[in-house]
């Protein structure tokens, strides 16, 4: 029986994946639209429930965040771009 229910439990876990912190927060963003969108129509409830289900995936992308830096999974961050460049701006000329 026990090794029924194990068999079970990791067909589950199999089944469904595991989304990683950047995949949560791409559905978040998501939802974030389409209550900006929603709001923009005036549809109020259809904004609130979709600004509710983009802040519960923020936070749960916070916490499998906070879950792969401690297993060691969090992928490179990506590279900054350089630094814009430095316009020299004459003084202006003095008032006579």
């Amino acid at each position: 029986m026990s090794r029924i229910l194990m068999f079970a439990g990791a067909l589950a876990m199999f089944a469904g994946g595991c989304a990683t912190s950047a995949e949560t927060e791409r559905r978040a963003d998501v939802h974030d639209q389409r209550a900006r969108t929603a709001a923009a129509y005036e549809n109020y409830d259809q904004a609130a429930a979709e600004k509710h289900e983009a802040d519960r995936l923020h936070e749960k992308a916070a916490a499998e965040r906070a879950n792969e830096s401690y297993r060691g999974d969090v992928p490179p961050a990506p590279v900054s771009p350089p630094p814009a460049p430095v316009v020299e701006v004459p003084p202006p000329d003095p008032i006579p």
